[in-house]
């Protein structure tokens, strides 16, 4: 599945969403929540699913060793997200992503490009000019399950509605873990995107909710995540062209850097239909580590190629800042106002600022989450008044004969 995403197309998604959210205004809605994450967990006994298409896209121009290259990097991941309310202040959730990806990249180089006929084991040396690499891949990222607790505030469905007068704090942790799922792509492609890297990872969350009045409603989320160690392939250039096809791939440990992140989302509500945001993240990424060798030979000359090289330039500084805004009729089901619960959001956000030169991406997510009760009464909406017929006024008696 290619990914082909312009800036056109993404005004035409604007606009699409603008009438969309403009079409449904006349639909009764809730006290909304915005987008982004929050300290609220589903109701008891509901169920919370969410559709989301999540777009990455950056671009990479840079050169070594007489090599230049220019990369357009594409990534995209649909993913479902699951949350069940078990009990008033203690909810479990699932994230699965398909993701596609794929990477366009124009190399130029005046490197000689070795070819090996294996049929007359002769090598034939060939100028590299102008290349077009193309790589795509399809698959599961990073499946992410969570179970989240609600331990300060009012967590019921009803708080999470009514809009009410002052301050009001709330506030709840997460703990779970990435499972590892994904695939991964041949280290020797410097260029090749994975779905995931395949990481398996402990993860801490906290998130804050605090309410002013009946308009204003931010949330601060701080994330932790903590890599487990695992073995990987990688590859290691014997010579000073990373752009080369003589990397030599072997096994590996591998650590990751421990991540840290801090998102802070301010909104505005307006009243029951609709809440606008914005979004500031800051995430860091420790230096990764590698630990191995192997021996390969080079003009005849043995060398030993050492993993821990690839540690360089993998620590990560990020800021990020975006927008958002929501519409939802959950609200309106809970008054019979609304036949479906269902919530529809749009997000955007740019990389303003990331160490070590990388490319700054920037994402659009379009999302729609549908509540459905399992059990309980707490989502479930108001009997309707059942209407008493309206008796006829009975007929005037006939008037008597004298």
């Amino acid at each position: 599945m290619h990914l082909a995403f312009s800036r056109t197309r993404a005004r035409h998604a604007l606009l699409a969403t603008a009438a969309l959210f403009a079409l449904s205004a006349r639909a009764p809605a809730q006290t909304v929540l915005g987008y982004g994450e929050d300290a609220t967990a589903a109701p008891v006994g509901a169920i919370r699913i969410r559709l989301s298409n999540d777009w990455h896209r950056s671009r990479s121009i840079g050169d070594g060793s007489d090599t230049t290259y220019d990369s357009d990097r594409q990534y995209r991941a649909s993913t479902i997200g699951l949350e069940v309310g078990v009990l008033k202040r203690f909810s479990i959730g699932v994230s699965v992503p398909w993701v596609t990806t794929k990477s366009l990249t124009f190399v130029s180089s005046a490197h000689t490009h070795i070819i090996v006929k294996d049929t007359v084991h002769t090598t034939v040396t060939e100028p590299i000019l102008d290349t077009l690499l193309e790589t795509s891949h399809n698959g599961w990222g990073n499946i992410e399950a969570l179970a989240k607790v609600v331990w300060l505030g009012e967590p019921g469905q009803h708080a999470r509605l009514e809009p009410r007068d002052g301050v009001h704090i709330r506030s709840a942790l997460e703990g779970g873990a990435l499972l590892g799922t994904g695939i991964t792509v041949d280290p020797t492609d410097p260029f090749a995107i994975g779905t995931s890297d395949r990481a398996r990872a402990l993860i801490a969350r906290s998130a804050t909710d605090v309410t002013v009045g009946k308009h204003f409603f931010g949330s601060l989320v701080a994330r932790y995540e903590k890599p487990m160690s695992d073995n990987v392939i990688v590859a290691v250039h014997p010579g000073d062209n990373p752009f080369a096809d003589d990397a030599v791939p072997f096994s590996a440990a591998r650590k990751l850097g421990t991540k840290y992140e801090l998102e802070f989302t301010p909104r505005y509500q307006f009243g029951r239909y609709f809440a606008v945001g914005l979004q500031y993240r800051y995430h860091h990424g420790a230096e990764d580590q590698y630990t191995g060798t192997t021996t390969t030979d080079v003009a005849g000359e043995p060398v030993t190629l050492d993993a821990s090289t690839l540690d360089a330039g993998t620590a990560l500084t990020e800021h990020r800042v975006g927008f958002g805004a929501i519409y939802s009729a959950v609200e309106a089901y809970t008054r019979n106002r609304s036949r479906i619960p269902v919530e529809k959001s749009f997000e955007y956000s740019k990389v303003v600022s990331i160490s070590n030169n990388l490319p700054k991406e920037s994402e659009v997510i379009f999302g729609v989450r549908i509540f459905h009760r399992l059990w309980g009464a707490e989502f479930a909406p108001p009997a309707a008044a059942n209407k008493q017929p309206t008796l006829e006024p009975a007929a005037p008696p006939a008037p008597s004969m004298p």
